[in-house]
């Protein structure tokens, strides 16, 4: 199990060469990577997809570089485009009557008159760097997913040990609620059976009444719910991302939750069935920012 909230940065100075990844990631329903590249290693972007994607499944990832090369820029002159420009600029000076030279800083400022001959991505050195430097950068974020992941497994673990306290408690109350409610409900019908004079209908009546008895029993919901927490618990061991199914154990867990409180909600049951769906809902919560 992973975390989607995590961060990880590397740097690297070397060969006259700066350079930072930086990777922050929040949680989202599917692998969004945001990157902000230099426009120098913008060819670097395929690369960087593809290895984040194999290390990532979901999350909203922003990945940030700096670069800084200091070393010696080849550079070289296109003679071609400057005597070209220089024939243009100087046709258009006479076409207007213009006097005077043209300024050599004017034209060694046209785009194109100096080219940069570096050619980053077929340079051994830097993609070398890149792909150490980030790799550094990813184990680092992927460190720090695990470690939350940590953290939300302390939490639901916890979490899920105070549900079994509070479903212990519930349990407790099921027969004695059963007996009151039956106590009273057939002292009611027998005050109706005298007052109609119909003693035919006592056993019946009965029958219906225990029928209607039944329907508060609420081991089964109690059952299906110890069902799923165990189900969850184990989901929180595995090592593979599995925050859909976490996320679908605990939309279960909630529908229980919301049928025991429609059947069986006592005054001394009450505020147990309230931090049973607090603790539901606050471990649905979690689990969003489970990859």
């Amino acid at each position: 199990m992973k975390s989607m909230t995590g961060y990880g940065v590397a740097k690297a100075h070397a060969n006259d060469i700066d350079l930072e990844f930086e990777l922050k990631s929040i949680n989202g329903r599917y692998l969004d990577l945001r990157l902000y590249l230099p426009r120098e290693i913008s060819f670097f972007e395929y690369a960087l997809r593809q290895r984040i994607s194999a290390s990532l499944s979901r999350g909203t990832v922003e990945v940030r570089a700096s670069f800084t090369d200091h070393r010696e820029p080849r550079i070289k002159l296109n003679k071609t485009k400057l005597e070209k420009y220089h024939a243009i600029v100087t046709e258009a000076a006479s076409a207007l009557g213009l006097a005077g030279n043209v300024s050599l800083e004017f034209l060694l400022n046209e785009p194109g008159i100096i080219e940069n001959a570096n050619n980053l991505d077929e340079d051994a050195i830097l993609n070398d760097m890149l792909h150490k430097t980030l790799n550094e950068a990813l184990v680092n974020l992927v460190s720090s997913l695990s470690a939350e992941a940590g953290n939300i497994r302390q939490v639901l673990s916890t979490s899920c040990a105070r549900m079994l306290g509070v479903l212990a408690e519930i349990e407790v109350e099921i027969q004695p609620y059963k007996k009151e409610l039956f106590e009273g409900m057939k002292t009611r019908t027998a005050e109706l059976l005298n007052s109609f004079g119909k003693d035919n209908l006592e056993q019946r009546l009965f029958q219906e009444l225990a029928i209607y008895i039944d329907k508060y029993d609420i081991h089964e919901e109690l059952s299906r719910l110890r069902s799923h927490i165990s189900t969850l618990l184990s989901n929180l061991e595995k090592s593979e991302d599995n925050g859909k199914t976490l996320n679908f154990i605990l939309q279960e867990m909630q529908r229980e939750a919301n049928t025991l409180g429609s059947k069986f909600s006592t005054a001394k049951t009450y505020p147990h069935i309230l931090i049973l769906k607090e603790e539901v809902e606050k471990c649905r919560e979690i689990v969003q920012n489970v990859a």
